[in-house]
């Protein structure tokens, strides 16, 4: 197990229509890559779209594949990763 510092702190946003189930299928993804969700938070905007903010502690490469994944679902429309930052 490697240890976790401040660099390896990722901020992933990610836009998704109203549906059933896609905060299901969006945690569902971090579990299948075994990356912990240390907060999260959503809302939902005038336009018809949720907002996540997700802040996790991963490497990039589980980062990378995660993000590949969260586009293939059909729902969201935008995702973006901050990382590297000095918060």
């Amino acid at each position: 197990m490697t240890k976790v510092n401040e660099h390896d702190m990722h901020i992933i946003t990610i836009a998704t229509r109203n549906s059933l189930r896609v905060l299901q299928r969006i945690s569902g993804l971090f579990s299948r890559y075994s990356v912990n969700i240390d907060q999260m938070s959503i809302f939902s905007g005038q336009d018809g779209l949720s907002h996540f903010s997700i802040i996790v502690y991963s490497d990039d490469h589980s980062i990378l594949k995660l993000t590949n994944q969260l586009h293939k679902i059909i729902e969201v429309c935008d995702v973006r990763v901050l990382n590297n930052q000095k918060f």
